[in-house]
């Protein structure tokens, strides 16, 4: 098994893809899959037909990234493509993708997607080790639970929503067939190296927290029956010193979610995090992800030096996972574009300590708009401002 990356900020779209897939072909020949990733201001048309011409013979996922996209090679920024190419001559690989119009049931479109991949792969009746998903915003909770539904246990899952630069619709998805701006795209991994996983939020819980006790769609609008923005007001006022700004809710709160309890491990809970985005008019917060009426949320607190270095740290955990002691010989990592931005100006030390947590062996990450990923308790969950994390290691199945 071979793993190679590469990137462009060629401002040709085609010509992009022509030197990405250079370099990639002379570590690798014929790419089992090749996962694609490429900021907004990119042809995506252009993208599609130029990897399908190059890589004729390989599954195809592509995904739009928020401003930018990291390497092994560091952070790329801008107007910008990657792309990540596995070789597995003894493994299985597949991939599939499918528009989701309105009103669709997002859940059985999930399972024909997945089933399409698997079937793609050639591997029908068999688990796969990995799943790499990528939708688009609002679908991510209904394609879990149809993952779980469709595989009957939880199976390792490294995904991100697709993003654009200024949350105003502009984000895609491509299979080297076609893009689409409404979906959901998968491919399945059957390696012949073994897959480790991390799924880590890195931010503490404070003493604060309340029930949600009126939620509408992705709208939590009360706390403990009080509107949500006003309670989450006082937490921040509280925690900060500072009054929050309603129309900056946004980037203000990146430092301090909201999080659900997910499990414990240890005697240590851990956390799956719902980043606030705007104030409704009824003074509700309307988030990225799905809370639920009854669920118990509590007001987190990261740093900025947290999230510069925990990239590194969930690579460690992944490295670890199992008590694992092999050189990976690559990975793919999931990077929350909120934390992004906050730390735009350190992105050169996020890829240098994802790349020394790595080994320096070749690993992709996006900038999304939400993070899909198991946890080392078992459950996969779509959370924000995460990071979920895969390795592939040496020592073969």
């Amino acid at each position: 098994m071979r793993i190679a990356t590469s990137s462009s900020i060629h401002p040709n779209s085609h010509d992009a893809v022509c030197e990405t897939s250079e370099e990639i072909k002379r570590t690798i020949q014929s790419p089992s899959l090749i996962l694609a990733y490429y900021t907004e201001s990119q042809d995506e048309n252009a993208l599609n037909t130029a990897l399908k011409q190059q890589f004729p013979h390989s599954s195809i996922i592509g995904c739009s990234s928020c401003k930018g996209t990291m390497t092994e090679k560091g952070y790329i920024g801008g107007h910008a493509l990657s792309v990540w190419a596995v070789e597995d001559e003894q493994g299985a690989y597949g991939a599939a993708m499918s528009e989701v119009e309105p009103g669709s049931d997002v859940h059985t479109k999930a399972k024909h997607v997945l089933r399409q991949a698997i079937a793609q792969s050639g591997r029908p009746g068999e688990l796969p080790s990995l799943i790499a998903l990528h939708a688009t915003t609002g679908y991510e909770e209904t394609i879990l639970r149809a993952i779980r539904d469709e595989l009957g246990v939880n199976i390792p899952i490294i995904g991100g929503t697709a993003a654009d630069e200024e949350i105003c619709g502009n984000w895609t998805l491509l299979d080297g067939t076609r893009v689409i701006s409404q979906g959901i795209a998968m491919a399945v991994f059957f390696p012949t190296a073994r897959v480790s996983y991390s799924f880590h939020s890195g931010y503490a819980a404070t003493g604060e927290s309340a029930v949600a006790t009126r939620v509408e769609g992705r709208t939590l609008l009360e706390l403990d029956g009080k509107p949500a923005a006003d309670v989450y007001s006082d937490w921040y006022r509280e925690a900060t010193e500072r009054i929050i700004d309603s129309e900056d809710l946004f980037a203000q709160s990146t430092l301090n979610p909201l999080g659900r309890q997910t499990g414990e491990i240890h005697g240590m809970p851990y956390y799956t995090l719902s980043h606030p985005a705007t104030v409704s008019s009824a003074r509700g917060i309307e988030m990225f992800c799905n809370i639920q009426e009854g669920e118990r949320v509590y007001f987190m607190s990261g740093t900025t030096e947290m999230l510069v270095s925990r990239a590194g740290r969930v690579v460690d955990s992944a490295n670890e996972h199992d008590r694992n002691t092999y050189d990976p010989i690559g990975g793919i990592a999931i990077y929350c574009a909120g934390c992004m931005l906050h730390v735009r100006e350190a992105l050169h030390d996020v890829a240098a300590n994802m790349s020394v947590a790595m080994h320096h062996a070749p690993f992709i990450c996006p900038f999304t708009f939400g993070e899909q990923g198991q946890f080392l308790g078992g459950e996969i969950a779509h959370g924000n401002l995460m990071i979920s994390t895969v390795l592939f290691h040496k020592d073969e199945l």
